[in-house]
């Protein structure tokens, strides 16, 4: 296959969702801001005490930042489980005045049905993002918000923003340029995913044959890393990865550059994780490891905040071009995911 019929199939793909982040972010934000807003205003008003944002694999992903903006800036406590480590923690704050915000691509995946299951047995309010109107969590969930969008990243991403935001403001902060970086951020991203590419492309060229990637990310960038590391590098070029916390990799990880050079991906964000970004990227360096750095710096002049939305692109442009060099055409195409091999239960599609 060549590298354009490639590309002409990956703009179609559920993988790639670059080419309609642009569109589909613009579309969602004059959709769903209202709805959300009013959301968070009624769970202040009914006197929640608790959040929990719940997910699996990438759906975990795309609520860290629900749950970063909660904790930094509202006096509401805010928790973050995996899907199936939410029902085995069972926490004891779960109840009728709890606050459970699922999400779940296919709407059907197990681990978060049974999560949203558990949650509505405890009486919590649940709250569901998902892209699919006829799905478990949409039915299921007291309140479903469905994007109808393969933008399976950046949509809930911004659902969660809009909602911890909303909540900050209720309670007194000043985020009206936060809300304005976000009305924002559509267009930028249709401008990096127009000026990234070749790039990207250079970068898959050089790293082709690499069968190990490890990804390091901190701070509001912490679930992108995870993503790339764990969810992309690893399903969608069919290689060795790891993703680990950037300070982290000083606690023993770093003494495997003794002997074994690897290549680091870094994601590098403009808050305060930015210094020990710069730190270990010295260390690595300085003993032999090759950097491959995505810099949140370079993509504009926007809050901390606002790194997950704007390495999302580049990095993906990577992953596309990487799993071309790798011989994986269809990227949409699984081994063991949605094949019914991984997952049990009525109606449960994933993973």
């Amino acid at each position: 296959m060549t590298l354009d019929e490639f590309l002409a199939n990956a703009k179609k793909s559920v993988l790639f969702t670059s080419p309609v982040m642009e569109k589909d972010l613009s579309d969602f934000l004059s959709e769903q801001t209202a709805r959300i807003k009013a959301l968070a205003e009624q769970a202040l008003s009914s006197g929640i005490k608790q959040i929990y944002w719940v997910g699996s694999g990438n759906s975990w992903c795309n609520l860290y930042s629900g749950d970063y903006i909660m904790n930094r800036l509202t006096d509401i406590p805010s928790t973050y489980y995996r899907s199936y480590d939410f029902i085995w923690a069972n926490p004891s704050r779960l109840d009728k005045d709890t606050l459970v915000i699922l999400a779940s691509f296919s709407g059907n995946t197990e681990d978060t049905v049974a999560a949203l299951r558990f949650a509505n047995a405890k009486g919590a309010t649940t709250v569901s993002f998902t892209s699919k109107a006829d799905s478990i969590l949409a039915r299921e969930a007291d309140e479903p918000i469905v994007y109808n969008s393969n933008a399976l990243f950046i949509l809930p991403l911004a659902g969660a923003f809009i909602f911890s935001l909303e909540v900050a403001r209720i309670q007194g902060r000043d985020v009206e340029g936060l809300y304005e970086q976000l009305e924002r951020i559509p267009k930028v991203l249709g401008k990096i995913y127009a000026e990234e590419e070749s790039r990207a492309l250079r970068l898959a060229g050089k790293y082709r044959d690499c069968d190990l990637f490890y990804v390091l990310a901190s701070g509001a960038s912490y679930a992108l890393g995870y993503k790339f590391g764990l969810t992309v590098f690893m399903e969608n070029m069919r290689i060795n990865a790891s993703f680990m916390e950037t300070s982290e990799f000083r606690h023993g990880p770093a003494e495997m550059l003794d002997d074994f050079k690897p290549v680091m991906v870094f994601l590098v964000g403009t808050d305060e994780s930015r210094e020990m970004s710069e730190r270990v990227i010295r260390i690595a360096e300085s003993n032999g490891a090759e950097v491959i750095r995505f810099d949140a710096r370079d993509y504009g002049d926007f809050d901390p905040l606002f790194s997950p939305f704007l390495l999302m692109v580049p990095l993906q442009w990577f992953a596309v071009y990487s799993a071309y060099y790798r011989g994986i055409f269809d990227l949409d195409e699984r081994v063991l995911m949605g094949r019914g091999k991984m997952s049990s239960g009525s109606q449960i599609t994933w993973p």
